[in-house]
């Protein structure tokens, strides 16, 4: 596996392209890669992943969303447009990443690794090639990608979480979820990962939002010695269990809910107020991925 990241190393540090040559033109600075995590299934993870691209995109943002949750993928099925293919279609079909990416809402692209993200890592040089020059066409064109993990801290959520540059952490109130989201926050920061931030979905009101907030920012920097951003609430709103029933994303059906409303002010805040960490882009999370696998 060593001599494997190695080649990948270097072939991303060969594959540079001029902006005439993509089909995604446009050259931009280092894409923003952020995981969506959480400690445990059930808090909405795949919901906020999606609506977040919707808020981030009405912001004027070109946003890819990769669902890297190898067992439950669902961002096609929220977005209400099936993806036919996933990353290892690239080479077992040798067909382009605009063949395999998906268009969604307001101009949102996204595609499925599914297990091909771990085929990935028995394929010879010249596949790698190809797939690394087919996925920097999206670096070039996204300003932000979106990589939505599985749940919990098993190892194939954690390869996500340490590759990514920045790592939003979704948790609820609940006492079990809280417990989760701590373990996922002791995990990333013993790997070296300090880019954190937090969400508390699902909240009835403030004072319950900051209770939860409080009590894992303090414990996260007293026994973790990390620093972790709260990003905001969301608050329980039955419009977003109507959503998911009609298969339309929150922002599209009620985007005047309570719901949307919270989601658009954590989309500001990460956009124009957050704390960004360095960037690598694409290029760097391949690096990093394969560098950890």
């Amino acid at each position: 596996m060593r001599d494997q990241a190695e080649r990948l190393r270097q072939i991303v540090q060969q594959n540079r392209y001029a902006a005439g040559t993509l089909k995604y033109s446009g050259m931009k600075s280092s894409t923003r890669v952020i995981a969506i995590t959480s400690g445990k299934g059930g808090v909405g993870k795949t919901n906020f992943s999606v609506n977040l691209a919707l808020a981030l995109s009405n912001l004027g943002q070109k946003i890819l969303v990769l669902d890297a949750d190898l067992g439950m993928a669902n961002v096609d099925v929220l977005f209400g447009c099936p993806a036919t293919y996933n990353l290892f279609n690239l080479v077992e079909d040798q067909i382009g990443i605009e063949d395999i990416t998906v268009d969604g809402p307001r101009g949102i692209k996204f595609l499925s690794g599914g297990s091909g993200i771990y085929d990935l890592a028995n394929l010879s040089q010249t596949q790698l090639q190809h797939i690394i020059s087919q996925l920097s066409l999206l670096d070039h064109w996204a300003d932000i990608i979106l990589v939505d993990t599985g749940a919990g801290i098993n190892r194939n959520v954690v390869e996500f979480v340490l590759a990514a540059d920045e790592v939003i952490i979704i948790t609820t109130p609940e006492p079990t979820a809280i417990t989760d989201a701590y373990a996922m926050m002791k995990v990333a920061g013993q790997q070296g990962c300090s880019a954190l931030k937090l969400i508390i979905n699902r909240v009835v009101d403030r004072q319950e939002g900051m209770d939860a907030v409080d009590n894992l920012i303090h414990a996260a920097r007293r026994f973790l010695q990390l620093q972790v951003e709260h990003l905001g609430f969301i608050y329980e709103d039955i419009n977003m269990r109507k959503a998911v029933r009609q298969q339309t994303p929150l922002l599209l059906a009620y985007p005047e809910s309570v719901s949307s409303c919270c989601i658009e002010g954590i989309a500001r805040k990460l956009l124009y107020h957050g704390e960004i960490s360095h960037t690598k882009g694409l290029r760097g999370f391949l690096s990093r991925f394969f560098h950890i696998i």
